[in-house]
């Protein structure tokens, strides 16, 4: 009888393990360490028993943006999804967002202006090249929107398993790991955020970018709508109300390096969504060896939704 309730306590440790426990990353390296996250957000928590997405009723909804509201980023695995369905998924998960024709880097998905193409190749099957590489510097989505609340959902298509990742930090949870004085600055720093500043977008036409505000600001230090958490807003540009500002460099480098970070690596049918106010994310490396120059079909595909 002993021996029984000893084996049920490790089957019960191990799952408790493989649901809230997660790796994350402690700095720009890639050594990873497996801790729990103390102010219960989990990066990159992944959300069982969803079953078949395009079916997914009003309770599922409800149960995918609250999960997401909690932890900033979650994963959804084995999923099939046409580029309709996608779309339709964003819908049911929040007012899907349309970005305007020259925002898609010459490479739009025929028919469906929602979404962006994460692609090592063109639609027409054309190598976009060793040096093409899409968000590869720590950003937020959609921040020079009027409403930057709002998430991403990238679906992986057709990828080769675990030889890309993308990397999400939390810009909540790192408030706590910040000097003083970096808080200080920050609490006093308003940034300043212009669509015309955003790299992947220098080709847009000019009709385009006058779409946006001019300028959309964000406090150094906010409070998240959804869940209350303190948060720490920083953008590499370093443009605040005073224009360019360098000596926020080391506050930008401070909050990139301290904060944890989760690294997702792909599998074909995984759907990660994030919340842009909530984490920052960038491109990663690629695994098993591999570099820019690597011709392995990489197809993720992306849209975004208001939350």
């Amino acid at each position: 009888m002993l021996r029984k309730c000893s084996l049920t306590l490790k089957i019960l440790l191990i799952i408790t393990f493989i649901n809230i426990n997660h790796c994350f990353e402690l700095d720009d390296k890639d050594e990873l360490s497996c801790k729990l996250v103390q102010d219960h957000a989990k990066m990159g928590f992944v959300i069982y028993d969803i079953g078949d997405v395009r079916k997914i009723g009003p309770d599922e909804v409800h149960r995918i943006r609250s999960k997401l509201v909690e932890n900033g980023v979650v994963v959804i695995k084995n999923q099939t999804l046409t580029r309709e369905d996608q779309v339709v998924l964003s819908s049911k998960l929040g007012n899907i967002i349309v970005l305007p024709p020259s925002f898609e880097g010459n490479d739009p998905e025929p028919g469906y202006p929602e979404i962006q193409r994460v692609t090592n190749y063109f639609h027409n099957g054309t190598w976009k090249g060793k040096t093409h590489c899409f968000g590869c510097y720590w950003h937020k989505d959609g921040d020079f929107q009027e409403n930057g609340y709002m998430f991403s959902l990238l679906y992986a298509d057709q990828v080769a398993n675990n030889r890309s990742s993308t990397k999400f930090l939390d810009n909540c949870e790192v408030l706590g790991r910040l000097d003083k004085t970096t808080v200080q600055v920050l609490s006093r720093t308003v940034f300043a955020i212009s669509v015309r500043d955003i790299p992947d977008f220098v080709k847009a036409t000019e009709e385009d970018y006058l779409l946006y505000p001019n300028y959309k600001r964000y406090n150094g230090i906010y409070t998240h709508p959804g869940n209350g958490r303190r948060c720490a807003y920083v953008t590499a540009d370093l443009v605040t109300d005073a224009g360019y500002t360098p000596d926020l460099k080391p506050i930008f480098e401070e909050v990139t390096e301290r904060s944890v970070k989760y690294r997702h690596f792909w599998e074909q049918g995984d759907v990660v969504i994030w919340d842009n106010l909530a984490v920052m994310h960038r491109a990663g490396t690629s695994g098993g060896g591999t570099g820019p120059a690597d011709k392995t079909p990489r197809m993720l595909y992306r849209t975004q939704s208001w939350l």
